[in-house]
């Protein structure tokens, strides 16, 4: 039950839970390199999706005044141990027309905005650039969820943001699961793959071109696709990307993160083959970020059980656990995992089913669900070396 205070606390992890946890995960999955065997092994850092901004932070469209959510949840991140926050940014608002960006726009205020108050909490920002202008597709309008006609149509822009950004930004994202149809408006898959490649390309030059220090990471694909991620890396993209990103949803999240009964790319311990891929690209030290991550929590009743992707779990505490056994799967098996963002601090309501404002680790008002104080606790277990590994600079 809330309380009037605003916070919604989950339970304490103690040591004696995760340890059962990490026995539970060792028995479930194949063990990577002696990490398994490692009991001071820590886990990645914890990161949250706030998407900062989009309209619901702010007093109106087109405004770049905060409302009261917005302060609410970045100050309630912070108190969860919240050590980085991944923004999605829109390209299409922020250079709506093709002329050179203007740092006085709305929106590009907003990001300044994000970036600042973030800095001012201690926590890294990680940027994920997506949503092609009208006038980078040949002004035919649309859903800005396209990749543009012309790849290298980015690199302008590409260079402003980390000129006139880089400095606040921990890491640069190219895309928003560009694996998928609806973030590319492609609809074969290995064309999605061809055409990824070089915008990849134009986006590294143009960031490297604003900030030599930029790092780049490669757009986390729904799921661990590695056949998309395999013809990328066939497009010669190797020297682009400094770090591998995937969101590894599980395709059936009744299921836990253990679990080996799910169609392959589609569950978490389908992991191993993403690093195998990438050794045999000669890849085996780039880190890898889990960029999405996440347990829905609605009703399952009335949904087509053929599509078990739109399946939830029932309570926000099943949610939790099986975030933490997320955690704990990296820390054991999964060393190459440096950074892990949970989907997400808030979307509202935006499907009959719930699923994607079931996502949610606060409420509207910032109270917080028991899955940010279960990460919270977890994370303490290990006496803040996610932030100590962020000042050492050890995340890439």
């Amino acid at each position: 039950m809330r309380c009037r205070t605003g916070i919604r606390r989950g339970p304490a992890v103690p040591w004696t839970v995760i340890a059962a946890l990490a026995g539970f995960a060792l028995a479930m999955l194949p063990v990577w390199p002696a990490a398994a065997a490692n009991l001071s092994a820590k886990p990645p850092a914890f990161g949250i999706q706030f998407h900062g901004t989009w309209e619901m932070y702010y007093t109106g469209p087109g405004a770049a005044t905060p409302n009261e959510m917005f302060w609410r949840h970045l100050d309630g991140l912070k108190s969860h141990g919240v050590t980085v926050i991944r923004v999605d940014i829109g390209w299409s608002a922020s250079q709506p027309r093709n002329a050179p960006p203007n740092a006085d726009h709305w929106y590009n205020k907003r990001i300044a905005l994000v970036l600042k108050e973030a800095a001012a909490r201690g926590m890294k920002v990680l940027l994920t650039l997506h949503q092609s202008p009208s006038w980078a597709r040949g002004d035919r309008g649309g859903d800005p969820k396209q990749l543009p006609d012309d790849p290298e149509s980015i690199t302008g822009w590409a260079t402003w943001m980390a000129k006139t950004y880089g400095p606040s930004v921990m890491a640069w994202e190219v895309w928003n699961e560009p694996n998928l149809q609806g973030f590319t408006g492609v609809a074969e898959a290995d064309e999605r793959a061809r055409r990824y490649a070089p915008l990849l390309k134009a986006a590294h030059t143009g960031l490297r071109a604003g900030d030599s220090n930029a790092l780049v990471v490669f757009g986390g694909t729904a799921h661990i696709d590695t056949d998309f991620i395999r013809t990328v890396y066939q497009a010669g993209a190797k020297p682009y990307f400094d770090i591998m990103a995937v969101h590894p949803y599980q395709g059936n999240q009744t299921k836990p993160p253990g679990s080996r009964d799910i169609v392959d790319p589609a569950r978490i311990t389908f992991f191993p083959a993403l690093i195998e891929l990438m050794a045999s690209y000669g890849d085996e030290t780039k880190p890898v970020w889990w960029t999405e991550m996440g347990f829905s929590v609605h009703s399952n009743e009335g949904i087509d059980t053929s599509k078990p992707w739109t399946l939830g779990v029932p309570t926000p505490e099943i949610s939790g656990r099986y975030l933490v056994e997320s955690f704990e799967l990296a820390r054991l098996s999964y060393p190459q995992v440096r950074l892990a963002v949970v989907y997400t601090t808030y979307k509202p309501p935006s499907d009959p089913a719930g699923h994607q404002h079931g996502y949610r680790l606060f409420e509207q008002d910032g109270s917080a669900l028991p899955q940010s104080g279960m990460l919270r606790d977890y994370m303490n277990e290990f006496s803040g070396h996610a932030a100590l590994r962020l000042r050492l600079g050890v995340l890439h």
